[in-house]
């Protein structure tokens, strides 16, 4: 089965200054996950722009299917070095995670990755090779199911130097600690949080050093399949409810008149719970074989409005309302399939009631704009 990829980054800037001297990048691509990592000389506006630099060159090549060789390359020559401390004026570590279950990685003067695998570092060999006087180090890893793959600038190493720990924290208490952190219950942005945290607690709060975190964590694809609306022909009821109970991942109900085709389809009672009504949306129900049941186009409207507002699961995540619930749902998966029924419901025909309560398909293509947006991976059919 193919392997799916989420990351979570942190940054944390030197004391003092207003621009991070590393860059990060991360994109996703049909098959696969680029990622680029820098550490500018220094620290401040200069290293930022070296270190930006030297990512957009990196991801610009690589979106255009440049082998990853010649990106190497490509950088050695073009990258200057201070002729003074004899330094790179910018490292890097390039990744690419391929859906087949593999990455390859090229790192330059940058700490190497760490792998953990059942919540044990698992040894990495890398290969050397120089390019334009640079020894570059690279490796092809093979992945499975409950990876993580940490990438992190010079400022991780470097924290508490000089107190806690007077060399510094270092890559083996840095991969120590992560071992004990990586729960496969929490997400890449969770973890490289936890890092981040602890890494700003030993600089006492006050960062020597840039702080630069990314973390990979490799599973398999979480999909969701949202049901709203009858379709358009009522002889189709019983086809389409079919087609979507029968797909695989989490399932949403989000409507009363399609609510109440699938439970009579599964021949299971319908629950309105009323304690999740609020002034702004209707209550839920609860349906068995179903993880979420709302109303429909408010509920949505509402899902919608939150997304354009920034909200994440965090600022969601003790909210009981179906909005809260379906927001939380959608971002906690990476494919969602949207099922939007075109049958016309009179109420929402009603001159009183603001007009895109009227276009159920124009509120969930709207929520899928959004989620995009969000790295979400979004389908949707009208029946």
């Amino acid at each position: 089965m193919r392997l799916y990829y989420e990351w979570g980054t942190m940054q944390v800037h030197k004391r003092g200054e207003e621009l991070c001297g590393d860059s990060i990048a991360v994109s996703r691509h049909s098959d696969s996950v680029t990622l680029a990592l820098s550490d500018g000389l220094g620290s401040g506006v200069k290293a930022n722009i070296l270190a930006t630099l030297t990512t957009r060159i990196a991801m610009k090549m690589l979106e255009n299917d440049l082998p990853l060789g010649e990106v190497v390359q490509t950088l050695s020559e073009t990258l200057p070095v201070d002729r003074i401390r004899k330094l790179a004026y910018s490292t890097f570590a390039i990744a690419q995670f391929f859906s087949q279950g593999f990455a390859r990685v090229v790192e330059f003067d940058s700490p190497h990755a760490i792998l953990l695998r059942k919540r044990k570092v698992h040894p990495v060999i890398f290969e050397e090779r120089s390019i334009e006087g640079k020894t570059i180090h690279e490796t092809r890893i093979d992945l499975q199911d409950g990876d993580w793959v940490i990438f992190v600038s010079d400022g991780v190493l470097n924290a508490g130097i000089g107190g806690v720990y007077p060399l510094g924290w270092g890559w083996d208490q840095a991969a120590h600690f992560l071992e004990k952190k990586a729960h496969r219950e929490l997400s890449a942005d969770d973890l490289a949080c936890k890092l981040a945290d602890t890494v700003g607690e030993l600089y006492a709060g006050a960062p020597g050093d840039d702080v630069s975190i990314v973390v990979i964590k490799v599973r398999h694809k979480l999909t969701a399949t949202v049901l709203t609306g009858p379709p358009q022909e009522k002889n189709m009821d019983e086809t389409l409810v079919s087609r979507f109970v029968g797909r695989l991942g989490k399932l949403a109900v989000c409507g009363g008149t399609t609510a109440k085709i699938v439970a009579r389809h599964l021949g299971q009672p319908l629950e309105v719970d009323l304690a999740t009504m609020t002034r702004a949306v209707p209550p839920m129900a609860r349906l068995q074989g179903i993880d979420l049941v709302s109303e429909g186009i408010l509920t949505l409207t509402r899902v919608g409005q939150l997304l354009r507002a920034g909200a994440g699961k965090r600022a969601v995540r003790f909210q009981t309302d179906g909005a809260a619930s379906l927001l939380r749902l959608l971002l906690e998966v990476d494919h969602i399939h949207f099922l939007v029924g075109q049958a016309v419901n009179p109420a929402h025909q009603n001159p009183d009631l603001p007009h895109q309560l009227g276009i159920r398909l124009a509120v969930v293509r709207e929520i899928m704009e959004e989620l995009k947006k969000r790295g979400k991976e979004v389908t949707v059919e009208s029946v």
